[in-house]
């Protein structure tokens, strides 16, 4: 029977037969996967077509890889010659010529020959780049092109590369792979593993504009994009992206690959979105899957979607994304005190995305080692949780205490630390000027980049998007993310933070007593000015308003209120003055602000006007100026108490003198940076919402808020429409989010356990004791608010009893006597905004919200840390 020449590409089972290539793409078809059709001149053919040039290939080879030198290359040489200029292989072309018309493309379908070794795409080498390719070939130049192609494999570089593998002396064959040329806008190749470093837990993709010869051979610099795949939940996240700059593309033409010029204004764009890259990405870890081993891919997209032109093994011994050989311990804590309970998909996808470039980017930079597969973030039930284990680990390499991980943050201690190798004495340098450099960055350009953020809100505001294009809502979403990317200095301004009470924290227990974190808490009232608590003595003065206008007074006092609030009754008042400018510069803030979805105060207003009214209410009310009093009291008598313990030692009060104006100094900073980042998060939320009313308008969304169901990575996609069937998309994890709230989950997990870490139940008549985050005493009735909807039970006088301390909860701490949370740390939002107010609270005590209830009385030391019944009081 004779031997085939050319067979299908899916026939392509045998690499002996039709080379490593053809057997790769043949390998993809055969499981589903997008390739070009097209055909394979087997080995078969190639052997036949020496023959006929009586060219004895197997001693030609052994007598070429013997010899040295100038005899090899010229030996070789020779070869090429009698191969490039032999007769046209009849028999070839002629069942080449009738496996091209089954394909069935049009006249002037250009074609690509490629090489299909033996020995090419094996698991131990890859052979990339040596053997010869030929793109945009005419029909008429296939036969030329198929002799090029046998040609290659007798390139003096062909035998040095066996050589340098040890496989001299195994003779491979040729077999070439034709296909249609793809008019791509844009290629490059995709690595399910990182190829330097054999992490199996990272994507690495490398993209040009146009066609990719100029990448293979080295002559374009492509874009690189570092993606992190999550094994537990099978997606892709965008971590590194660089960007080169391009200045040409190359494009199939008649007249073979040409190069066009890429106009100025577009040389630093990316070649392709992030959408684009998730979906590659997702596509090639499913070739993963199915071929069972970490594959090297070339890709390309034009405008039927993306493309596999290539599947090999990637040559380096890739590392398992499994999960680390230590077990990890979670917490909500942190996320849970500025999300809602149930993060949007959006909210959930920003998160990863911040916490990976901005808080393990800077660890990086400083020298800190994180595991393979190790993330800061973990999704259960749709509640983000913070890997508290390597937070732990990173402190440990920088020689911080980690024991005060849990003071600082909330949530419990880490039982089972990771092992970790703290960093040398030069790394430590390094990383100690690297870490003062970025903390002096924040304190110098704070204000500048705090100016730019409330700008763009203004320049957002819901009046000036409605007349947007979608194309201008592309640009601005871009823009603003690119202004917020280029000045995020929360880094910095945690550093600052962390490094005072580091330093306090280690003397003032030597100094003070065991009782230093009250007194250093009662000296901190009012000291800082922090913007977040200032708004507290607004609403005061809004109050104080309130109630010197008979009119407004008696709305507030009257049964209809509720009808009030929301209208115009209050319009043309002094008060509605106030409270107007109030808004301007806090209806950015809100409850679980730190997710997009959640509405403004100034998308409910009646939020805050409720308590109000409960403060115009309330037997007597606390002035501005008596609320500032006050703070001047408590805050100079700790001052007093310090300086009077420090003794005949000066020295000991200038110290901590300098330490405490630079903690006030940094936590009032730590407060401004939320605030206006809040700025940013106001106007993207218009943007979006912007795009959401036009889309729905496409019939691309059923509502404006279904954008808070599209993921960070998949926007851009979304804002210039593809035939992506959105709504289903959005419908599904609706679904998903709804089944999600429904599921009670704990507040810390571990790795391979389903229960919760470190919790407990109260007992009913037990004393309670946490950490205290704002000093002073207090007692009154328990008000339990764990939603917005509970803001209307809370009456002058109670003590707030809820999960954690949300920011967003300020308005209630000039209403409330005290407040006790299940989760916290000292250096939580809410706990700076409590402390600077002089609000009397204690964190970290879990399951308090269910074992208190509505209208109970209790008392509470908010220096000690110790709350109780008052039928249980403190023996």
């Amino acid at each position: 029977m004779a031997p085939q020449f050319v067979i299908p590409l899916e026939s392509c089972t045998d690499c002996q037969v039709a080379g490593g290539k053809a057997l790769g793409l043949a390998r993809l078809l055969a499981k589903g996967f997008p390739v070009p059709p097209g055909l394979c001149v087997t080995t078969a053919g190639y052997r036949s077509f020496l023959q006929g040039l009586h060219i004895n290939a197997e001693s030609q080879w052994q007598e070429a890889v013997q010899a040295g030198g100038e005899e090899r290359r010229v030996r070789l040489a020779a070869i090429r010659e009698r191969i490039l200029h032999g007769p046209p292989p009849g028999r070839i072309l002629q069942e080449m010529t009738q496996a091209l018309d089954a394909l069935r493309r049009p006249p002037d379908q250009l074609w690509a020959v490629r090489s299909s070794a033996t020995n090419e795409d094996a698991g131990h080498a890859s052979f990339a780049g040596i053997y010869r390719t030929s793109l945009a070939v005419t029909r008429e130049q296939i036969g030329a092109s198929l002799q090029a192609c046998w040609a290659s494999l007798w390139e003096d570089r062909v035998v040095d590369y066996h050589r340098r593998i040890g496989r001299a002396t195994s003779m491979p064959a040729m077999a070439v792979v034709i296909q249609p040329v793809i008019r791509a806008r844009a290629a490059g190749v995709a690595y399910t593993g990182d190829p330097v470093t054999g992490r199996g837990d990272a994507v690495v993709v490398n993209a040009v504009p146009g066609l990719a010869p100029g990448l293979v051979d080295g002559t374009m610099s492509p874009d690189q994009f570092v993606l992190r795949w999550d094994v537990s939940t099978g997606r892709a996240i965008v971590r590194e992206r660089m960007i080169a700059s391009k200045t040409h593309l190359m494009r199939a033409g008649v007249r073979g690959v040409q190069t066009e010029a890429i106009p100025e204004a577009e040389r630093e764009c990316p070649s392709v979105t992030d959408g684009e890259i998730v979906a590659l990405a997702q596509l090639a870890k499913r070739v993963e899957s199915a071929l069972q081993y970490p594959v090297d891919l070339e890709w390309a997209s034009d405008a039927q979607g993306l493309w596999l032109l290539q599947a090999r093994p990637v040559t380096v011994a890739a590392a398992p994304a499994s999960q680390p050989a230590e077990p990890c311990e979670w917490s909500r804590t942190n996320f849970k005190e500025t999300m809602p309970e149930v993060p949007s998909p959006l909210g959930l996808s920003f998160l990863e995305q911040f916490m990976d470039r901005f808080l393990m980017g800077p660890y990086r930079r400083l020298g800190c080692h994180i595991p393979p597969g190790l993330s800061p973030v973990r999704i259960h039930h749709g509640r983000p949780y913070l890997n508290m284990s390597l937070m732990h680990a990173l402190i440990e390499q920088l020689h911080g205490d980690p024991a005060i991980l849990a003071e600082h943050m909330g949530g419990h201690t880490v039982t089972r630390p990771l092992p970790v190798k703290p960093l040398g004495p030069w790394a430590m340098l390094r990383a100690g000027l690297l870490i003062t450099w970025w903390i002096n960055r924040a304190t110098r350009h704070s204000s500048s980049w705090f100016a730019d953020m409330k700008q763009m809100a203004a320049d957002n505001r819901r009046d000036k998007v409605e007349s947007l294009t979608l194309e201008q809502v592309r640009d601005r979403v871009i823009a603003s993310n690119g202004q917020f990317a280029s000045r995020e200095i929360t880094f910095g301004i945690a550093g600052g933070v962390t490094q005072c009470l580091q330093a306090l924290g280690y003397l003032l227990p030597r100094w003070l007593g065991t009782d230093w974190r009250g007194l250093l808490n009662a000296a901190l009232q009012g000291r800082a000015q922090a913007i977040s608590a200032q708004q507290i003595i607004r609403l005061a003065a809004l109050a104080e308003a309130a109630r010197g206008d008979e009119r407004v007074r008696r709305l507030f006092q009257g049964s209809e209120w509720e009808a009030l609030a929301g209208g115009g009754a209050l319009a043309g008042t002094y008060f509605r003055r106030l409270f107007d400018q109030y808004l301007e510069d806090y209806g950015q803030r809100g409850v679980g602000e730190s997710d997009i979805m959640s509405p403004r105060f100034a998308d409910q207003p009646e939020l805050v006007l409720e308590v109000l009214r409960h403060q115009v209410l309330a037997a007597a009310i606390v002035s501005p100026a008596e609320i500032v009093a006050r703070q001047r009291e408590v805050r100079e008598r700790a001052l007093a108490e310090i300086r009077h313990r420090c003794g005949w030692r000066v020295d000991r009060w200038l110290i901590f003198s300098w330490w405490y104006r630079r903690l006030c100094r940094f936590f009032a900073l730590r407060e401004a940076n939320r605030h206006h980042l809040m700025y940013y998060a106001a106007a993207v939320r218009q943007l979006l919402l912007r795009a959401g009313t036009l889309l729905v308008q496409r019939g691309v969304l059923e509502q404006a808020e279904d954008m808070f169901f599209i993921r960070v990575e998949e926007q851009l996609d979304l804002l210039q429409p593809t035939a992506r069937d959105w709504r289903a998309l959005v419908r599904s994890r609706k679904e998903a989010r709804t089944d999600n709230v429904r599921i009670t989950v704990p507040d810390s997990l571990t790795d391979h356990e389903s229960g919760p870490r470190g919790e407990s139940s109260l007992e009913a008549g037990s004393r309670w004791r946490g950490i205290p985050i704002s000093a002073g005493m207090a007692s009154g009735p328990v008000r339990v608010v764990t939603t917005s909807a509970d803001w209307k039970k809370v009456t002058a006088g109670d003590i707030l009893v809820a999960p954690v301390i949300d920011p967003g909860m300020a308005p209630l701490f000039g209403v409330a006597a005290g407040l006790v949370v299940e989760m916290g740390g000292t250096l939580s939002h809410g706990a700076i905004i409590a402390r600077e107010y002089g609000l009397p609270a204690v964190a970290n005590i879990p399951g308090v919200t269910t074992c208190l209830q509505d209208g109970e009385r209790v008392e509470m030391n908010a220096t000690t840390g110790e709350v109780w019944r008052q039928e249980n009081p403190p023996s």
